[in-house]
């Protein structure tokens, strides 16, 4: 899976990232902190075009994701899985890829980044976007 929105994903997690600081008393708290909390906030979306959805949905069809290793790549296979499969009772007419426009339109409920990832992206931007 790769992501296609990457530029777009960072800036809205660092900018989630940067708002969990802010609101949070005490004024120092650890980066690692700030991530937990920051990867479990809603995100605009999946960051991922249609095609790779698509990709992921039918992934899930086949049962391929007892193989995937990486725990928030599962949780966001899973997510978009439950969405498509939502979509599709509601919508029987629909084809994957029709499923796929859809969901790629939605906000996630979560950036699927693991905690290590996250950490390291959060210091990097802070360098790129000094305070």
């Amino acid at each position: 899976m790769e992501l296609n929105y990457q530029t777009e994903r960072d800036k809205d997690f660092f900018e989630t990232c940067e708002t969990v600081r802010k609101s949070l008393k005490p004024k120092y708290i650890s980066g690692n902190e700030i991530v937990k909390i920051a990867v479990l906030k809603e995100a605009k979306s999946f960051y991922l075009d249609t095609k790779s959805i698509s990709h992921i949905i039918n992934k899930a069809r086949i049962g391929c994701m007892t193989k995937i290793k990486s725990e928030a790549t599962r949780d966001l296979y899973i997510e978009i899985w439950i969405r498509y499969i939502h979509i599709k009772r509601k919508n029987p007419n629909l084809n994957s890829m029709d499923i796929a426009r859809i969901i790629e339109k939605q906000p996630a409920p979560k950036f699927y980044i693991s905690i290590k990832h996250a950490l390291n992206l959060y210091y990097k931007l802070l360098k790129k976007n000094p305070k």
